[in-house]
């Protein structure tokens, strides 16, 4: 037996809609979130925006190295945040950014169980 609520409307649940975004060096589709926006600031600086919510003109680039260095070299990126050329200072800090997120994405989390008295890894190469 079915039970009908007068003046309710029953549906079948809607499937969210996920935004999608173009990398600007190897023009792949992915949603919003799978890419990493850049921002112009008003200073003409070339930002990362995480958050994705900065104000400014904002261009997107796939985690992928290859297509940050494509899109400095091909100077895609400066065309999209419709931008003065980049300074060298700023290509350098762009791929650091990208970088440090590379090794993110592959150290470990916790040591390897096998040795457990590794000494912790150092990611940025700090000698304090």
């Amino acid at each position: 037996m079915v039970v009908v609520q007068a003046g309710k409307k029953q549906s079948a649940q809607r499937v969210k809609h996920v935004p999608q975004r173009t990398c600007i060096a190897c023009r792949r589709t992915d949603a919003k979130r799978g890419l990493i926006r850049l921002v112009r600031t008003p200073e003409g600086q070339v930002v990362a925006d995480p958050t994705g919510k900065s104000h400014g003109r904002g261009a997107y680039l796939c985690h992928n190295l290859a297509c940050w260095e494509q899109a400095i070299k091909r100077q895609v990126l400066q065309r999209a945040l419709r931008t003065e050329p980049l300074s060298a200072e700023n290509q350098r800090d762009l791929l650091l950014y990208i970088q440090g997120l590379a090794v993110v994405d592959v150290l470990p989390l916790q040591p390897d169980a096998a040795n457990n008295d590794a000494p912790p890894l150092d990611v940025f190469g700090d000698d304090a």
